[in-house]
């Protein structure tokens, strides 16, 4: 009976040993099923990736359409009269 007791005891504090451990390496809300399961993660930093580069891309379009868009406007009246075409006459 005393050998139950203490192999009772023995495999308590290894018991308690591993979870505090486990506690230590990995926090002691994560438990070991969440550990084996990053996808979701993964699969969510993808996402915002995608959108990060989405959006960088839309932005340098935007902004080089814009650009262009401000060339063709200071270069409008110059290429018109360069070319022979009357210019505006204001007022």
């Amino acid at each position: 009976m005393a050998d139950s007791r203490d192999r009772v005891v023995v495999e308590a504090h290894a018991l308690r040993t591993a979870t505090a451990k486990a506690a230590l390496l990995h926090g002691s809300r994560r438990g070991p099923r969440d550990l084996r399961r990053p996808y979701a993660t993964i699969i969510a930093s993808l996402v915002v990736g995608a959108l990060l580069l989405v959006a960088v891309w839309a932005v340098g379009t935007i902004g080089g359409l814009l650009a262009e868009q401000r060339r063709n406007r200071a270069l409008g009246p110059v290429t018109s009269a360069a070319a022979g075409a009357p210019a505006a006459r204001i007022g």
